[in-house]
Formats: C-alpha cells, sequence, structure tokens
C-alpha cells in the first residue's frame, strides 16, 4: 500500500493554475516516438524522462517539488497525446527527484528499498522549522544573486532567459515549502533488481549500490537502448563520487553495475544523467574506467607502501584523470578526489585487516 505524509493542505487544481504560463520555461527533447525529455531551463538542468507504452505512461523523477513539476508534467502530456500515468521511478532522494511524486495520484511508485527512509528528508525539511528556515533563506539568497547577475549577461538573449528560469525555479519552490506539500513514498521498493513489463516496453531496474545516496538506482530500456542513470553518471566531465557511507563492497558493485551495461552485446547508445544533456555509451565507459582504476591503483599503492598523501598525489585529478579536470571547479575536484581516495584508502585497510584476522 502506498506510503504517504500530508504536510499542510494540497490543492493539485490550484497549484496547476497558479503555474500555469510557468511553461514557457520547460524545454521538451524527443529522444524517439515512445521517449520524451522534460526539463526547466535554467543554470541546472535536471531530466525528467517520460516512457510512454501500451500499459501506460512511466515518468522517471519527478523534480524537487509539485510546482515545478506541474509545468513540466503538462508538456509531457501535451507531446505524447495522453495522460494516463501509471507508473513513477525514483532513481534516488536528493532534492531534484522526489518532490513532485503527489502529482501522480494514480500511479504506483517504485524505487529501491532504502529510498522510503532517504526520503524522510523531504518531510523533515517541512515540519522542522530550523531546517524549514534555512531552505527559505537559501532560496531567497539564490533569488537575490540571480537577479544581480541579470544586467551582467544583458544581451545575451540566452543566459538572460536561463538566469529568469531559474529564478523561477526557486520562487515556485519557496511558495511549495512555504505552503507545505504531500510526500509519496515508493508502494513498491526492491532490493537488487527489479523488471517493469509494459507490453511493448521493459524498464529494468538495477541498484548501483551506497554511493551518491543509498538508494540509487539505473534504469534500462532495451527496446531504446537508453539507460538512465540519475545522479550516477552526472554529467560529462563530472567526477564521480565515493562517500563515507560506501562500503568496499559497494565500490566493488560500482564496477559490476557499470560492467553489466557495457557488455558487447548490450545495447546502449543513449545515457541519460539526471544533469547533462543526453550522453553516451563513452561516458559511461569513462566512469567505470575511473571506478576501476581508483580500485586497482589505490590496491597497489598500499602494497608499494606509499602514504596516504603519497596516493593523493598520484592520483590527483589533473595528473590521473585528466578527463574529469575543469579548471573552473579545479578545488571542488581536488576536494572531493582526496575525499574518494581518502575513503577508498580505508575501506581497503579494513578489509585488509579483517583478512588478517581471519587468518
Amino acid at each position: 500500500m502506498a506510503r504517504s505524509v500530508r504536510i499542510g493542505v494540497i490543492l493539485l487544481l490550484v497549484i496547476s493554475g497558479l503555474c500555469a504560463g510557468s511553461d514557457e520555461f520547460v524545454r521538451i527533447e524527443k529522444l524517439s516516438d515512445r521517449v520524451i525529455i522534460g526539463y526547466w531551463l535554467g543554470t541546472g538542468r535536471m531530466n525528467i524522462v517520460a516512457v510512454k507504452s501500451q500499459k501506460g505512461l512511466a515518468v522517471i523523477d519527478t523534480a524537487m517539488s509539485p510546482r515545478i513539476m506541474a509545468p513540466i508534467k503538462a508538456r509531457l502530456e501535451k507531446e505524447l497525446g495522453r495522460n494516463d500515468w501509471k507508473y513513477v521511478i525514483n532513481t534516488h532522494a536528493h532534492m531534484h527527484h522526489a518532490g513532485g511524486n503527489c502529482l501522480f495520484k494514480d500511479a504506483v511508485i517504485i524505487g529501491h528499498d532504502n529510498l522510503p527512509a532517504d526520503m524522510q528528508w523531504l518531510i523533515d525539511n517541512q515540519v522542522d522549522e530550523t531546517r524549514k528556515r534555512k531552505s527559505l533563506d537559501y532560496n531567497a539568497a539564490t533569488i537575490r544573486n540571480l537577479q544581480a547577475m541579470l544586467p551582467r549577461v544583458k544581451g545575451n538573449r540566452l543566459q538572460t532567459r536561463m538566469i529568469q528560469g531559474e529564478i523561477k525555479f526557486f520562487e515556485l519552490n519557496t511558495r511549495d515549502i512555504e505552503e507545505g506539500f504531500e510526500i509519496v513514498k515508493p508502494a513498491v521498493t526492491f532490493p537488487d533488481k527489479y523488471t517493469l513489463e509494459l507490453g511493448d516496453m521493459r524498464l529494468e531496474m538495477v541498484y548501483f549500490g551506497k554511493g551518491h545516496s543509498m538508494s540509487d538506482i539505473l534504469i534500462y530500456i532495451p527496446q531504446e537502448g537508453i539507460l538512465v542513470t540519475g545522479a550516477i553518471v552526472y554529467l560529462r566531465g563530472h567526477l564521480p563520487g565515493i562517500t563515507e557511507r560506501a562500503e568496499l563492497e559497494d565500490v566493488q558493485r560500482y564496477i559490476a553495475v557499470l560492467n553489466s551495461f557495457l557488455e558487447e552485446e548490450l545495447k546502449v547508445d543513449r545515457v541519460i544523467a539526471s544533469h547533462s544533456p543526453v550522453l553516451t555509451r563513452k561516458d559511461l565507459k569513462y566512469v567505470r574506467d575511473y571506478y576501476q582504476a581508483m580500485l586497482d591503483g589505490i590496491s597497489a599503492a598500499q602494497r608499494e607502501g606509499l602514504t596516504l598523501e603519497q596516493a593523493k598525489d598520484r592520483f590527483a585529478v589533473r595528473k590521473k584523470f585528466p578527463r574529469f579536470y575543469q579548471k573552473r571547479s579545479a578545488e571542488w575536484s581536488k576536494a572531493k578526489q582526496d575525499r574518494n581516495i581518502t575513503v577508498l584508502w580505508q575501506r581497503l585497510e579494513e578489509a585488509q585487516q579483517k583478512s588478517q584476522t581471519l587468518n
């Protein structure tokens, strides 16, 4: 049975009316007759994937909050020529991915076993006044900063529209936070793999492992040669992550899962990451190669007797992984890579200690 928590009062028809006109900032990309992408025009793209099938419509991820998702949903329905939403799939529970679930009242929501717990922050963000105020203050500061940018891009129509879109995005989200909205958790969860049969289409879901979040899944659409990666393959040139919650088994799982989608006989022509234009199989391979090189390389560094700091120098992004080096975010990349190395170093040491204890 679907689990939901109602925060305040949500009137879906009212939200749809209040969001009328906001669709000027919604963009649609048609990948095929059966798969399209909708996203909000702004400085931070977030792809919402819609799939048309004999058994109804399915949507992958539902944006940050209902007022943001409503105009995207309306545009998707217009493009597809129908509104029979049967399934919602959440790739994970971070801020852009499950906030609009409540708009799909008759749909079955699907996600990983860890998704319900991961979604609790969405509830806490509304019932905890301190957290709510922090979110509202963040939105207000973001809107002020974006408004200050507008005079600097005067004359550049595209940048102006993107900033205007982002301002509208945060204005709508602010109203949702202020008034409250329903958080709907998944009715169907799975631990490892789950296949959704839709007649002429099949969606194959697989758990990635603890990493970017506790509930990340990838969705493969074999009939279209499309792989939806959520935030695992974030965008081209974005350094992959190994967070403190990851165990060695998770890193090994990352590689195994990515390998399974890189098998020669498997058709993966397009990769849809959450925050990027459509990518290719090659982009997926770069992420797999990064994890494999890190696992093999840090293991070798420990066998050689290198210190952690020496390993950080050897595996610096610019030196070892230039494909993921971006000058404009060099400081951020260094900090993230240092964390990735430190976590993997610690997990390998723990595995070695455990092995020695057992022997």
